[in-house]
């Protein structure tokens, strides 16, 4: 077994063993990138944003695959829509594995965990709303990924109201609270929401936002422009 095998396997992923449950919403994510035909304004990855306790899926199309359109997407995919997450998992890709985004997430206190080298089980929850993006992606393009960009964010929403045949989507069983426009799960009915995602009007960092305000990011944060 070789060195870096031996070193993840001391840092299992999170959905090993049901050790997700003792996150609160929004607190633990998944992370990946899935390749599309590129698109005439130049667009060919998804960054896929899995939530673990409920499964919800956030995506941001970008044209490259860099640290820094990852860093972009979590801002605003997850951190001013869900709150800071404590934890972040990825596979060991150069995207992802780099000093920029170990600087990042130790400026915002996020502990980012890489799985296990060539073991499909670790990336299990994202993978499979992947395999469940695609499918929805290539079928709002009649059979093809064609103008996947423009059917990316209802293909996203059927993955998260709609599932699979044998699994639920998150909307499906959770409340669901609008921000900025868009609808996502809040999880407060059962005690389990994020101290920064509540029933609004809420604060989020300290400052209270109704159901038309856009999320702004906390002061201390540090944007990372698009690339």
């Amino acid at each position: 077994m070789c060195a870096a095998i031996k070193q993840a396997k001391q840092v299992k992923p999170l959905w090993y063993g049901g050790r997700w449950s003792k996150y609160k919403y929004g607190e633990a994510w998944q992370i990946d990138y899935i390749t599309l035909p590129q698109t005439r304004q130049g667009k060919r990855y998804v960054l896929t944003m899995v939530e673990a306790t409920t499964g919800w899926l956030e995506t941001y199309p970008v044209p490259h695959a860099t640290a820094r359109n990852t860093i972009l997407g979590l801002e605003k995919q997850v951190l001013w829509r869900h709150g800071t997450p404590e934890r972040i998992e990825s596979d060991n890709g150069t995207h992802f594995k780099n000093s920029l985004i170990n600087t990042w997430a130790r400026e915002h206190g996020i502990e980012w965990v890489y799985h296990i080298p060539y073991h499909a089980p670790a990336a299990g929850k994202v993978e499979r709303h992947n395999a469940l993006l695609k499918t929805q992606l290539k079928a709002l393009g009649g059979g093809s990924f064609k103008n996947w960009e423009q059917h990316l964010a209802k293909a996203t929403w059927l993955v998260n109201t709609q599932g699979s045949t044998n699994r639920a989507g998150p909307a499906q069983a959770e409340p669901l609270h609008t921000i900025d426009g868009d609808k996502v799960p809040v999880v407060h009915a059962r005690g389990l929401c994020h101290p920064q995602v509540r029933s609004g009007p809420f604060r989020f960092a300290g400052q209270q936002v109704t159901t038309d305000d856009s999320l702004t990011p906390r002061s201390s944060s540090r944007s990372v422009s698009d690339s």
